[in-house]
């Protein structure tokens, strides 16, 4: 294990960290964990190399490591992905640099403090230590990112620019998903990203189980939001939200009033009967806003969704005209917690099957959930806003996945109509409808944004 000091060239006072590192690991992998010591977003490409690569040395020119996908473009240099971080190093006689992003041209120094034995089942990387965050990508270099900093301190801009515009941009830029401080380092999420990228960016909760149905660029690309809000890729022990647990309470009324099979209408619908003792006993009358004395399940869109939810999760089972409840369902009926948790974990399991199988649904809906759980609301857009936590979109993350808008004849953008799980719809139904009695209305956003960071963890 090595113990790196990193100094980003040319910052003012110095940007810098202090990673702990497996020598072992290979140079394009190491690239990746500096960008999350260092806080940069796995936006662009990245070099190694054995001296400044500006300091021409005749026939002692640096030595530069390049990713495969650089070396097909540039058609020079030593491969990355073959090359351990300890090769390069004694290569570079115990220094290197590393570049990152050839427009702006990020530099750094890498120096070795020191090294030891790695211990048994230790991580391969961890940050120790630092200063200052990274400059925020694409503000045009040391250079450009120090003349922003100035203005956005109140230093006056130069006649060409727009004081009150990079302003803006650097709000937007830099504080949709946390705060923009330029003075402050948050080791936290550095060691956060740093789990993710040992774990390739895959886990076992929800927000992990949807990462895997990505592209790696596209989960390298989303882990920096989700460590920035404090979303992690293992299960979290906490328990579900006791207002969510009562939540899905007429779940357990309906797997009841199915204990004994009930025979369905000839178009296949409940009785009206058991539908009127569901919403007595679940108290939902008037969710759908339903009127007269007979209460017919055909006119009741949030009832079917309760009926199919229950079905799809193999709470209850439909053959020949009957409902059943089905041995889980009985089982989980008398247990509203671990009801909760069965089908939270239900909720949160993305559709999309592999990188390949997109489903647009699961992916707006997974994407409203990340949104939410880091204080933002969806479907509201307001770019280069002076009050950025209260504006983000799901279509800022889908664009991402390359979906196309038929209705617009482009990407999706601001204005398209996204869809979302039909789950979700019955989830977000039923807590508007309980908040709305209890006159809480106001609370429904905080109450989602919990939801959310729950669903993503569980």
């Amino acid at each position: 294990m090595l113990t790196l000091r990193i100094v980003l060239e040319g910052s003012e006072p110095a940007i810098w960290r202090t990673l702990e590192i497996d020598d072992g690991i290979m140079l394009d992998e190491a690239g990746l964990a500096l960008q999350c010591a260092m806080g940069w977003e796995h936006a662009h490409l990245q070099a190694f190399h054995s001296a400044p690569p500006y300091e021409r040395r005749g026939a002692a020119d640096p030595i530069t490591w390049y990713e495969e996908r650089s070396r097909w473009e540039i058609g020079i240099g030593e491969p990355q992905e073959t090359t351990t971080l300890g090769q390069a190093l004694n290569a570079a006689d115990g220094e290197l640099y590393f570049e990152y992003d050839f427009g702006d041209c990020w530099m750094h120094k890498i120096t070795v403090e020191s090294q030891r034995a790695k211990a048994r089942d230790e991580a391969p990387y961890r940050v120790m230590d630092g200063q200052l965050r990274a400059p925020l990508e694409d503000s045009g270099g040391i250079h450009g990112w120090q003349e922003k900093l100035s203005i956005f301190h109140g230093a006056p801009a130069p006649d060409f620019l727009d004081a009150q515009h990079i302003v803006d941009w650097m709000h937007w830029r830099g504080g949709r998903w946390n705060s923009l401080d330029p003075a402050e380092f948050r080791r936290e999420v550095a060691n956060l990203r740093l789990d993710m990228l040992a774990a390739q960016f895959t886990g076992g909760n929800g927000l992990g189980r949807w990462f895997e149905t990505m592209e790696p660029e596209l989960r390298r690309a989303l882990s920096v939001p989700a460590a920035q809000i404090g979303l992690g890729l293992d299960p979290a022990d906490g328990a579900a939200p006791p207002w969510f647990v009562e939540l899905l309470r007429p779940f357990a009324v309906l797997i009841e009033l199915c204990s004994a099979p009930v025979k369905l209408t000839a178009a296949g619908w409940l009785p009206p009967k058991v539908v009127g003792e569901l919403l007595d006993r679940a108290q939902l009358a008037g969710i759908n806003y339903e009127r007269g004395a007979t209460q017919r399940e055909n006119n009741m869109p949030a009832v079917i969704r309760l009926r199919e939810a229950a079905q799809q999760m193999g709470l209850l089972r439909k053959a020949k005209g009957v409902l059943a409840a089905t041995q889980r369902g009985r089982k989980l009926m008398d247990d509203p917690a671990a009801l909760a948790c069965y089908v939270a974990q239900r909720l949160a399991r993305p559709k999309g099957e592999g990188p390949k199988g997109r489903d647009i649904e699961s992916d707006s809906t997974f994407a409203g959930w990340m949104i939410r759980a880091g204080g933002f609301i969806p479907d509201r857009m307001q770019k280069y806003s002076r009050h950025p936590e209260l504006f983000m979109d799901k279509s800022e993350l889908l664009e991402m996945f390359g979906y196309w808008d038929p209705n617009q004849g482009g990407p999706v953008n601001d204005q398209s109509r996204l869809p979302a799980l039909q789950f979700w719809y019955l989830i977000e139904r039923l807590l508007e409808f309980r908040m709305r009695a209890a006159g809480m209305e106001a609370h429904v956003p905080q109450r989602l944004a919990e939801l959310s960071r729950y669903l993503l963890q569980e």
